[in-house]
């Protein structure tokens, strides 16, 4: 593996040697790309994680690493040897690596009153940010951009094929980094955290700089190769080959610029989560790495390298659309569920056909090109560190380019095409004449692929990004029988995600939209989803009615938003969404009572990272809650923990009150706990509540409280905007408020004793893997049972404090309802049971609409066409007649169902509901006769012997033989 020309002490000395100058490398590779990812992980929570924000880290970084470059680039190394500089530096890495990781957080705690000092001047705290990152990632990310180039001047080397050592060294590194990518993620910060995940890239990174101190140490007392004394200067002596730097600069930024569209792309596809971007980008280093050591231990035989390189750089061309072109989407699986780790080899092998073949070129291209530099320059220290100096700065841009320009300019598809024709303009841009000589193989091979590249792209499939924007709405588009149910109304490639807006119509009219984000279902609009999303709002203005400030975390589709534009009272509704796309696509909603909740003159809208507002903004609320994307769902992990929570705390008013969601059905037990456990330990005042369903809210209140008088709360049900808004998602009566009652914090700390808060540093106690839905329902259904809620909604200290007693007298009904409708929708139930429940023991109108499969949205449709058609259309016959039972008129049900059975659109559960309408109308007679004329499709079950049974003891009904 090195030049003949070596004249080592031994044979083996000389592969052992490189064995360890290898295993040295693969070590700083490991542990720099932990520490990197660490670094930028709590950097994001320091100084933001908006697009901007983290565009303005990583550009730190790159600063850092392109500054150590240019170290190299134009300095010597005198009196010290290489490996023992080499150890120096990794040993600055490890301190400064794990310095930093303790240090972020608790400069984000010194930094706040800054933050808020300058939050009216939002460009000086943009540059702020970006001094302050600079700063801190300065040091260590300078030295790793001078490890490879100075370990390259190991006296060793020196006499070594420079284009063989530096591909193979360059190749080993990457591939630790694709150790340090896995091994990180699916290991380290679960089990250690953040802190004890920096400690050990620390220590690896120490045993890294102790190999090659022992390494130097070995040499003994011979001096390195001879040179003159030069000290160390930041000068150029040689003539930069530009050329050559220019197509190293160049693909540094088309490949990391892919890097970003590939991402964007896969996202539609693959599980959108950290494990599959740390798969992702696994991947891509894999084949960066096996191409670097590819290209080094075949550099003997390619000897015309200055040929070869217009020849690679068009393979990477083509290949970049060969692979997406033929990106194996047909086996991709559509689910609405994406968090499942176990699709891991799906995502593997998504990321490899689509992302590793030019990966792996552009590895063989890096080598060549530094090879080439070293052929000007002469010195390898110089010319390794001038090539990376070049690819790093251009890898800086390429991202920006891509994130800010391409993706949402152009789209995905586009950026690749550009990437595409940019790799062939720098295959042309390098060549040289024999490049074009058809009397040489690599002049025809020139030939071939550039007519290749051509034809590619003249029968490019352009429409073919509609397929993969259809893949990731296919799941909420058509039913299980395939059946068209919904269509895009709006597409957006923003600088961040790809966003589709979805609208489900019914009876020709809008019914409901959907959010997607990428391939999954960020939000949406439907009626079982606006209950909790408007007790967002509801549940804190109900028990805090002073209220006149209040703050919105994240605006999904604004229904949270639109809850608080009911409410008179307000002053003020600051909203804050990381992503601008959101807000544009507000005038895009459509269906029963939508409105645009933008437009009203109260509020006030921030396009900036949730957390970073919290930190950054000076004002204080009354309310804040937030409508944010599901635990598991990459990036937001940080909006639940307790440090998320303790800054919530922190901007409310004295006696302010937070509201947050809790997914139980989207959470392992144990994580729903560590986010309890997190919540409450920020708010010592704690509580949940919750609908009919395991979407809970947890709410603290800053301070004791206050009881809020009956009438205080009954106000918002006297209030014409926010009483119907309220009856419109099931929350009839302010009875039913207190109903949603689960449990306070004392309850709390039962249940998640010896359970772990989920903190910034152990992100990874909110796992990946999928959770147990029976174990999720047997939890939640502790506290769904009416008997035992009503005596833990009695019995709490809290409710004691902020509760009306004058409301109580009525509750258990409520929870009594609560409890039927979680069950018949976990377990299922008897529909007609359930529904004489609610007719006859109850005046609630939605639940009677829900067990009819109607809801307030669907009637108001479906009213809405009955009144300008002569005639109701049959599909609208069932929410019609759920209506009438839900205003308690009987008649106008048995007139709707009888007009169905004219019209033989009547199907058997109809005719049981006619045949018990007619027992509950006084006409006993009727329902016999109709029973007795349908016997021959009424079959004997268990159902129909409790119905005639029920039927026969309450109303006399006699059912035939």
């Amino acid at each position: 593996m090195v030049n003949d020309r070596l004249q080592p002490r031994s044979n083996w000395s000389s592969a052992g040697r490189l064995a360890i100058l290898s295993s040295v490398l693969f070590l700083s590779g490991i542990s720099s790309l932990i520490f990197e990812t660490l670094w930028l992980r709590l950097s994001g929570l320091t100084f933001g994680n908006s697009i901007w924000s983290a565009a303005l880290i990583l550009s730190s970084f790159m600063a850092g690493m392109a500054l150590g470059n240019a170290f190299a680039a134009s300095s010597r190394v005198q009196r010290w040897r290489p490996l023992q500089l080499y150890a120096c530096l990794e040993l600055v890495i490890a301190f400064l690596g794990c310095t930093i990781v303790f240090g972020l957080p608790l400069l984000g705690e010194w930094l706040r009153p800054v933050f808020q000092t300058l939050w009216n001047y939002q460009s000086i705290l943009l540059g702020l940010r970006f001094v302050l990152s600079f700063l801190v990632l300065l040091l260590p990310a300078t030295a790793m951009g001078l490890t490879l180039p100075v370990l390259i001047e190991d006296s060793f080397l020196q006499s070594a094929e420079f284009g063989r050592a530096i591909g193979i060294l360059y190749g080993v590194n990457t591939l630790g980094a694709v150790t340090g990518a896995l091994l990180g993620e699916a290991y380290l910060i679960e089990a250690f955290g953040l802190l004890g995940t920096a400690l050990i890239a620390g220590a690896a990174t120490s045993v890294a700089a102790a190999t090659a101190l022992l390494v130097a140490r070995r040499d003994g007392a011979a001096p390195p190769a001879a040179k003159p004394p030069l000290p160390l200067r930041l000068s150029i002596t040689y003539r930069p080959p530009w050329r050559l730097l220019f197509v190293s600069f160049v693909t540094g930024g088309i490949l990391i610029g892919l890097e970003v569209v590939w991402f964007r792309f896969l996202r539609l596809y693959v599980a959108s989560s950290s494990t599959a971007f740390s798969i992702m980008l696994a991947v891509v280093l894999a084949g960066i790495g096996l191409g670097g050591v590819v290209s080094g231990t075949m550099y003997s035989r390619l000897t015309r390298s200055n040929l070869l390189l217009p020849v690679l750089l068009l393979c990477a061309a083509i290949l970049t659309l060969f692979s997406y072109e033929f990106f194996p989407a047909e086996i991709a699986q559509t689910t609405t569920s994406i968090f499942d780790i176990r699709s891991w080899p799906q995502i593997v092998l998504f990321s490899f056909a689509l992302m590793f073949p030019v990966a792996f070129i552009s590895g063989i291209i890096f080598p060549l090109i530094v090879a080439r530099v070293q052929t000007s320059v002469g010195d390898r220290m110089n010319s390794t560190g001038l090539t990376t100096l070049f690819n790093t700065s251009g890898a800086a841009l390429g991202p920006l380019l891509a994130s800010f320009v391409l993706l949402p300019t152009v789209g995905f598809q586009w950026s690749l095409l550009l990437s595409a024709a940019s790799y062939t303009f720098l295959a042309i841009f390098v060549s040289e004449r024999g490049n074009w000589s058809f009397k040489r193989p690599l002049g025809i091979a020139t030939f071939t692929l550039l007519a290749a590249f051509i034809l590619i792209t003249a029968l490019f499939p352009y429409g073919r990004d509609q397929v993969h924007f259809a893949h990731a709405s296919l799941p909420y588009v058509r039913d299980g029988r395939g059946n068209l149910i919904a269509h895009v109304v709006k597409k957006v490639e923003g600088t961040s995600d790809t966003l589709q807006l979805l609208r489900r119509d019914l009876f020709g009219q809008p019914y409901y939209c959907r959010l997607l984000t990428n391939g999954f279902s960020m939000s949406a609009t439907l009626p079982r989803s606006q209950r909790y999303m408007r007790l967002f709002a509801y549940l804190p203005l109900a028990l805090h009615p002073e209220s006149e400030d209040v703050l919105l975390i994240c605006y999904g589709c604004g229904v949270t938003a639109d809850a608080f534009t009911h409410e008179s009272r307000l002053r003020r509704i600051d909203i804050v969404d990381i992503s601008k796309e959101v807000f544009d696509l507000a005038t895009f909603y459509s269906g029963p009572y939508s409105a645009n909740p933008l437009r009203d003159p109260r509020v006030t809208t921030f396009v900036q990272d949730g957390r970073f507002f919290l930190q950054g903004s000076p004002r204080q609320y009354d309310i804040i809650t937030g409508e944010p994307p599901p635990p598991k769902v990459a990036g937001s992990v940080n909006l639940y923990t307790e440090e998320f929570f303790s800054l919530m705390n922190s901007r409310l008013k004295e006696g302010g009150i937070a509201t947050f969601w809790l997914p139980v059905d989207q959470l392992k037990v144990s994580e729903a706990k560590a986010i309890l456990r997190a919540f409450r330990d920020a708010f010592p005042n704690a509580s949940v509540w919750a609908g009919a369903d395991e979407e809970w809210i947890m709410m603290g209140i800053k301070g004791p409280g206050r009881r809020v008088e009956e009438a205080e709360i009954r106000r918002l049900w006297s209030d014409s905007g926010t009483g119907d808004d309220l009856r419109r998602i099931g929350i009839e009566v302010p009875e039913q408020l207190g109903a949603l009652f689960l449990m306070d914090g004392e309850e709390i700390d039962r249940i998640t004793g010896g359970i772990a808060p989920l903190t910034d540093v152990y992100p990874k106690r909110l796992s990946d893997a999928p959770w147990d839905e029976q174990a999720s329902h047997r939890f939640a259904s502790t506290y769904m049972s009416a008997s035992t809620a009503i005596q833990r909604f009695l019995g709490s200290p809290i409710i004691d404090k902020i509760w009306p007693p004058t409301l109580n007298k009525p509750l258990q009904s409520y929870f009594i309802v609560r409890e039927a409708r979680y069950l018949s929708r976990v377990t299922g139930s008897n529909g007609l049971a359930e529904l004489d429940l609610y007719l006859r023991h109850s005046r609630l109108r939605v639940p009677v609409l829900e067990v009819l499969g109607s809801d307030e949205f669907r009637l108001s449709i479906a009213e809405t066409i009955a009144r300008n058609s002569e005639i109701a259309p049959a599909e609208a016959m069932p929410d019609l007649m759920a209506g009438a039972l839900a205003r308690r008129d009987f008649n106008d049900a048995i007139r709707l169902l009888e007009s169905e059975k004219k019209l033989g659109a009547i199907e058997l559960n109809d005719l049981f509901i006619l045949t018990y309408l007619y027992c509950v109308n006084g006409e006993v007679k009727k329902a016999e006769d109709l029973v007795a004329s349908n016997i021959g499709i009424i079959k004997r079950d268990r159902f129909v012997d409790w119905l005639w049974g029920k039927l026969g003891a309450e109303f006399g009904f006699h059912w035939p033989p």
